[in-house]
């Protein structure tokens, strides 16, 4: 796997900016002035770390993010990236970290004062434990830059959010008090602070496009799914990568969120308080980090949102079946081989895979449903992926590597896609499907096109920025042009649809027309930089996909 590193200098390079008057912009919102970067090798202004919240420590902390209800006092500095929320396992580990995190950026081309832009507002990956707007790969001055080629420009932001305990703790005192989901309803406030204040930075507000990527895409799927469905106008479209509207996954259960609770409760010394939570919001930041730490190490991939009736009041597979979401154009996509970034090594018999099944998606799994699972993926290689190979992979993968990561892989996200992209089509929404099928540089042939492997094609990363090898630093050169042309295709393709709500006036030559996702006629646009990207129709492993779609809920535990 690749390898990512990080240098602040690397986001200065790229920032590129002038600061000082007359060229630095200004910003009149709710709050006062907001002072930013402008760059003329861009052509774009910066806004970097505005808060949209009050901080989140102190009274604060484990609640839910609170408007700032003040004035600044002069100008807001809006001119570097603020800090990004504590985590655990966070990629570029210098940059900057704590409890007052709940920021934003803003980028904008400059020259379009005269009109209001669509807006993309993009949400990190991470596995809800680490991660963060600041962090290179992330920069949106690339896909800016490529929306103001094709002639469609638009402003993006990008938010941060709270991660682990600090934005999933949860209780049944918790919930009782009201208090649920906080990392989540903290991007829920982001949305509403774009609702409220774009237009002052010349986006508008009518056209906000939602992404995400990995945590990102479930948490956007999320928001789709909120509150039964219900339409806050909060966002006009949705863009879903290797993430969807589909948690197939258990929700966090409360009897183990309780165990949690009291595991931190404890391990900070606060079992004998009158009110626990109170106490908890008193402990210095980084003791609470490190008990925070500590009992994930315990209890690992326990901090999960869950169930509560308010933001998430029922199963996803169940408001997807009953049409419960918010009825808007999507576009939802995955890469080829999701499952190689999850699955163990050293599956090498039958056994060890029912084994591997049963601590994945349930300990209970039927005898029945495990076998329409083993046949549904034979022991055969070709069925690996879409497309096949006869090869099979020596140690430490295993002898059935390919068909474990190709179950785990359809299992976590790909039915997931394509019963997202199925269920708003037979609303009658507009839902267009990608896979994304080449693999970067510096990725092992083992590992395929495996998760989130499309990230600096989706954000036209052609410098490498945040990366320790440019993901399109092929060879031979016919082969590195094809991936800088697919990195165009799929950039501008978003960026179409942000601006036009359909990905087809992306403006690069040589291409077919990418269909709408139809019930009866599912097809998937194919970013393929090795040979040319196509369209094909979205059927491979329908009997194993037709399993996780027909019965999610078997899978929960």
């Amino acid at each position: 796997m690749l390898k990512i590193f990080a240098t602040l200098s690397l986001i200065s390079t790229i920032v590129s900016a002038t600061p000082t008057p007359p060229s630095a912009p200004l910003v009149t919102i709710r709050n006062g002035t907001v002072r930013g970067l402008h760059s003329d090798v861009w052509g774009q202004d910066f806004f970097l770390g505005i808060p949209y919240s009050q901080p989140a420590n102190g009274n604060n902390r484990f609640d839910y993010a609170k408007p700032i209800t003040t004035k600044w006092v002069g100008e807001f500095a809006a001119t570097a990236y603020g800090d990004r929320c504590l985590g655990i396992g966070h990629p570029f580990p210098d940059l900057p970290e704590s409890e007052d995190c709940l920021n934003l950026n803003i980028v904008r081309p400059v020259g379009y004062s005269h009109t209001k832009l669509p807006v993309l507002v993009w949400i990190h990956g991470g596995a809800f434990k680490n991660g963060g707007s600041s962090n290179p790969p992330y920069n949106l001055t690339f896909i800016v830059d490529e929306s103001i080629k094709i002639g469609k420009p638009i402003i993006a932001v990008s938010i941060n959010y709270r991660l682990t305990a600090w934005g999933m703790l949860a209780s049944t005192a918790m919930d009782a008090a009201g208090i649920s989901n906080i990392g989540l309803k903290d991007q829920r406030t982001a949305l509403h602070w774009v609702q409220e204040n774009i237009a002052q930075f010349g986006g508008d507000p009518k056209k906000v496009t939602v992404g995400g990527d990995s945590a990102g895409g479930a948490s956007v799927g999320v928001h789709t799914l909120a509150y039964g469905g219900r339409d806050d106008g909060l966002f006009r479209a949705v863009i879903f990568d290797s993430g969807n509207a589909l948690w197939i996954r258990p929700y966090g259960d409360m009897t183990l969120l309780d165990i949690l609770y009291n595991t931190l409760v404890a391990t900070v010394g606060c079992t004998s308080a009158p009110d626990t939570l109170v106490c908890l919001r008193q402990v210095p930041s980084d003791q609470m980090a490190a008990a925070i730490q500590a009992v994930d190490t315990q209890y690992p991939s326990w901090w999960q949102y869950h169930i509560d009736g308010d933001l998430i009041k029922e199963r996803s597979s169940i408001a997807l079946k009953r049409g419960r979401f918010v009825k808007v154009p999507i576009m939802v996509g995955d890469t080829t081989d999701e499952g190689t970034f999850f699955i163990v090594n050293g599956v090498n018999t039958t056994e060890d895979l029912v084994y591997s099944l049963k601590a994945t998606m349930n300990p209970n799994l039927s005898d029945d449903t495990i076998n329409e699972i083993l046949k549904a993926y034979p022991d055969d290689p070709v069925v690996g992926s879409p497309g096949g190979s006869p090869e099979r992979f020596p140690p430490p993968y295993g002898l059935q590597y390919k068909r474990a990561s190709s179950i785990a892989g359809d299992y976590l996200l790909i039915a997931g896609r394509r019963l997202t992209a199925r269920a708003w089509a037979e609303r009658g929404q507009n839902a267009y499907s990608w896979r994304f099928n080449t693999i970067p540089n510096g990725y092992l042939w083992e590992h395929g096109v495996t998760h989130v492997a499309d990230q600096a094609f989706v954000f036209a990363n052609f410098m490498g920025v945040g990366y320790e090898q440019n993901y399109y630093d092929v060879e031979p050169p016919s082969r590195k042009a094809n991936y800088i042309k697919t990195g165009l295709l799929m950039s501008r393709s978003l960026m179409s649809f942000v601006h036009d709500l359909t990905p087809n006036n992306h403006g690069v030559p040589g291409y077919p027309r990418w269909p709408k996702f139809e019930k009866d006629d599912p097809k998937n646009f194919v970013f393929d930089g090795n040979t040319t990207s196509y369209v094909e129709p979205d059927t491979f492993r329908k009997a194993g996909i037709n399993i996780f779609i027909h019965r999610a809920q078997e899978f929960l535990h």
